[in-house]
């Protein structure tokens, strides 16, 4: 039976025809007469350079019997390649329900395509002259949906760019966290050396001189701090010192950093400092570990904060870990939250470790907050007003039925108030894949990243974001990315009224699954114990399945195992051979507490789980990324989720007669 929030999402698929090539290709005399039209419109712009010098290709070699043969070769290889890519999965489709991929929009891909002719690098304007641009807007437009403030008149000013993922995106956080961090060190240690007097007390009474400052303090210093206090150490030696002292300063400071000295002659000279730690919730992104490995850090530095049974960070446990590192002297570099889990699609509570770092802030002990919103990024223009405001939390539940709860509504709401935000456009922007975004709240920040080089960069006192490849980590970056972001965005910009009217419909269609699964669980009494292990806090839903009359954990798994060989792709097999193609993850049990490894069983109608369980134990589990435009499209009166829930039904109740239980 249709709800009438089912209806409402057909209903919307007039306005969301537009943007997509489709599901079937619905657009292709769109996207066909498009990509000649601007194909041509390029070949114009080369024609037009200097038309007056001779082409070097002739015609002459056109007609020759080389230029044929190599012709036919392309073609050839062409047509080879585009049979393996038909092997491919099917992401674009309405029955893939699987990893974060989706169909494309139409305007993004047709501007990546036609901007890759141009071929521009973002690494500064001297080789992305247009494409640049393009990126620092898309970088404001990230940071004015997040609730940063772009008034470059106002301080602190937000910026933001594009990577090649949200990996990379990461990983620049803790770059910027790591050159913030240590810094107030670094001015110290060069004060001393050179025997400075700068008692900033003086006209200053929020700081001192920094030789005053012990080591617990000058790693306790908030972005803010630490850019106003190298402000004013500058100032005064400029003002207090010759040009040649405030020049022996600059080169002392820099030879001081870590960055300069490496970790580890730097933490053998500040002796009394302890290692900074990196806290994560255990649900985080495989990638942090990495991040700590390359930037140095160590992956013994990462504490994992254990999960709730909804399956985000604990913000108890999070708040008894930062008081045990108080009381050790140990720093912490962040504190990572995250905006939609890889595996789960679950929002962690920003707002709660915001209110513990300003907490500990007034006991000693700062701590920089990142937001990896990979997934969830794109969420919060849902949450955004056309006219820049934030949505009511009353205004959106009017909208759905289940989302938000008040705890996801507070986490958004509290983003402005973050560090730094990940973002990945190729998730739920509907990107072609190789795009992130990393935005910074500061972007003063980027004075103490600046990295030289001669032949591409000029040398400027303050921050030229024109020469933006020596603030980022990344180096050559194609502008293609940018154009495509940039091109999505000011067809359907960032708010409820444009592009959340995508993110809404996915939003729809996780709340009419998360009903239908009400139903199929009711239609497997006696075959299957279906159970949605925790209530989706976005577009990701997951479900748990254990034989009926099963207790052991190992038979669940190879169940489920079973069931989803029929969702997984084959690239050896005919595509066409899968009805549905899904995911699945997997539940660590060691990161719920007793009480909800215990709730979680007895869903399951597994045993006591404080029975025979070995700590390493995991629970598989399908994952459903519920991100396409087209799953409420109706076919013999039936949505594409209606459909596979039939079809889940029939393959469950086939394979669970194979076991004896």
């Amino acid at each position: 039976m249709m709800s009438q929030d089912s209806k409402a999402l057909v209903n919307n698929l007039e306005f969301l025809s537009p943007y997509f090539l489709g599901a079937y290709g619905e657009n292709n005399d769109v996207m066909e007469t498009l990509l000649v039209e601007f194909v041509r419109d390029h070949i114009y712009w080369r024609r037009n350079f200097h038309p007056e010098d001779n082409p070097p290709i002739t015609p002459h070699m056109m007609n020759s019997s080389n230029y044929a043969e190599a012709l036919a070769k392309i073609r050839s290889e062409l047509h080879s390649l585009t049979s393996k890519l038909k092997r491919s999965v099917p992401f674009y489709n309405p029955r893939y329900i699987g990893h974060m991929s989706s169909d494309l929009m139409m305007p993004a891909l047709l501007a990546q395509l036609v901007t890759n002719f141009y071929n521009p690098n973002n690494i500064t304007s001297e080789s992305g002259p247009v494409t640049l641009n393009m990126e620092l807007e898309v970088g404001r437009q990230f940071a004015q949906m997040f609730g940063f403030n772009t008034n470059e008149e106002i301080k602190p000013c937000a910026w933001g760019h594009l990577t090649s993922g949200g990996t990379n995106a990461n990983y620049e956080s803790l770059w910027n966290f790591r050159a913030a961090k240590y810094y107030p060190l670094a001015l110290a240690s060069a004060v001393k050396e050179l025997q400075l007097e700068l008692d900033l007390s003086i006209d200053n009474s929020d700081y001192k001189n920094p030789i005053d400052y012990t080591s617990w303090e000058l790693v306790n210093f908030s972005i803010e701090e630490v850019l106003e206090f190298r402000t004013l150490c500058f100032n005064l030696v400029e003002s207090k010192y010759s040009a040649s002292k405030l020049e022996e300063f600059t080169q002392a400071v820099e030879s001081n950093r870590l960055e300069t000295r490496g970790p580890a002659q730097f933490f053998a000279e500040n002796w009394q400092l302890k290692q900074a730690v990196v806290i994560v919730p255990s649900s985080a992104h495989y990638s942090w570990e990495k991040a700590m490995r390359v930037m140095g850090f160590g992956s013994a530095s990462l504490v994992r904060v254990p999960l709730t049974a909804t399956m985000r960070m604990d913000e108890l446990e999070l708040e008894r870990i930062v008081n045990s590192l108080r009381s050790q002297n140990i720093p912490i570099l962040a504190v990572i939250g995250v905006l939609g889990t890889t595996e789960f699609g679950t929002i962690d509570p920003i707002d709660k470790i915001i209110k513990i770092k300003e907490e500990q802030s007034k006991q000693g002990l700062d701590f920089y907050v990142h937001v990896d919103a990979a997934w969830g990024g794109y969420l919060t223009s849902l949450f955004r007003n056309e006219d820049g405001t934030f949505a009511e939390f009353t205004d959106m539940k009017e909208q759905f039925s289940y989302f938000p709860s008040q705890g996801i509504h507070d986490s958004f709401s509290a983003l402005n108030h973050v560090d730094s935000i990940t973002i990945d456009p190729h998730k739920q922007g509907y990107l072609p894949f190789g795009t992130g975004g990393f935005i910074a709240k500061n972007r003063d920040i980027v004075v103490l990243l600046s990295t030289n080089a001669d032949y591409v960069f000029s040398q400027s006192n303050t921050p030229d974001f024109q020469q933006i490849g020596q603030y980022i980590l990344e180096g050559s970056k194609p502008g293609a990315n940018a154009a495509a972001a940039f091109v999505a965005h000011r067809v359907l910009p960032l708010n409820n009224q444009s592009f959340g009217r995508i993110i809404k419909q996915t939003i729809r269609s996780a709340e009419y699954f998360f009903e239908q699964l009400k139903k199929l669980k009711q239609e497997l009494v006696g075959y299957v114990h279906l159970t949605v292990p925790f209530e989706p806090d976005s577009n990701l839903v997951t479900i748990a399945l254990n034989p009926c009359n099963n207790t052991s954990l190992e038979t669940m798994n190879r169940f489920s195992n079973d069931i989803y060989a029929q969702l997984t792709h084959d690239a050896n097999a005919p595509v066409q051979s899968r009805e549905f193609l899904g995911s699945k993850t997997l539940l660590a049990v060691n990161n719920l507490s007793k009480e909800e490894q215990t709730s979680l069983f007895k869903k399951l109608h597994l045993f006591d789980s404080s029975k025979g369980l070995n700590k390493n134990d995991k629970i598989m589990i399908l994952r459903h990324t519920l991100m396409n435009p087209w799953l409420s499209a109706k076919n013999d009166d039936l949505n594409y989720l209606d459909k596979y829930c039939d079809y889940l039904k029939k393959i469950m109740i086939e394979t669970v007669a194979k076991y004896k239980v």
